[in-house]
């Protein structure tokens, strides 16, 4: 019979995901410190906001192969996730409504000042395509526990992304005041992440209950922190320090 999720030796591996989580916080890398201060280009964001775009458009059809494979508590737990991301359901605190976070990230890149077009057009970075395909990959093949302990270490990082750096920025550097259109989809996050990595964590903590599986969701959330950093690393070396690509001759 499993352990509950909460028992002291769960709640040890809840923190040691946690902490890997913390050691690569993306709100720590100098594309959002210069955001934070008030020193990145709207355009920065916008293209940052354009690859997550990408990202997601492959990712959230990912959902589906541990849906198959999940026990119904994590099945229930992913159905409330994609309704809250398609806006068809809010997220359960006093005074949410509905938000399609795809709509949400479209109106923050034409305030960015790129076309609808120019964002659907981008092509991923290389580490964009890393993480894309990683995130994937371990919803196709991983076990449930581990699947959940990586979900819950990217979308736990837009709490403190948005809460401490970027809604502050918006309305201090920016101005984009709490409430603006054009910034709902970070403030959703603020909010609608909180809810999803403490479901994904706790359901976790439930289906990590042998020392192997708890090491290899060590190993794999570590794996997609380090991806998320450095996708985060792409645009700052291309829109912060002006690094052309290396590519053949002739390109």
């Amino acid at each position: 019979m499993k352990k509950k999720s909460g028992t002291p030796g769960f709640r040890a591996i809840a923190n040691r995901i946690t902490a890997i989580r913390e050691q690569w916080h993306t709100k720590n890398h100098p594309f959002f410190k210069l955001f934070g201060h008030g020193k990145l280009p709207l355009r920065a964001m916008g293209l940052y906001m354009g690859q997550h775009y990408k990202f997601v458009t492959l990712v959230l059809p990912s959902f589906g192969y541990l849906f198959t494979r999940a026990p119904g508590d994590v099945r229930s737990s992913i159905i409330e996730n994609l309704a809250e991301e398609a806006g068809l359901a809010a997220i359960q605190r006093e005074g949410h409504k509905p938000h399609d976070h795809m709509l949400d990230i479209f109106a923050f890149t034409r305030a960015a000042g790129l076309k609808d077009s120019e964002v659907k057009a981008l092509e991923p970075t290389a580490a964009w395509w890393g993480r894309t395909l990683h995130y994937v990959r371990t919803m196709q093949h991983e076990p449930v526990g581990v699947v959940l302990a990586m979900q819950s270490t990217q979308e736990g990082q837009q709490v403190a992304l948005n809460k401490e750096v970027t809604l502050p920025a918006f309305a201090k550097h920016y101005g984009y005041p709490r409430g603006s259109r054009a910034i709902a989809f970070f403030e959703e996050h603020a909010e609608a992440d909180d809810e999803h990595s403490t479901r994904q964590i706790n359901l976790a903590t439930k289906y990590l209950d042998t020392p192997a599986l708890q090491a290899r969701a060590c190993q794999v959330a570590e794996e997609a922190c380090k991806l998320r950093w450095a996708s985060i690393s792409d645009i700052y070396r291309s829109e912060v320090l002006k690094e052309k690509p290396i590519l053949p001759r002739g390109l």
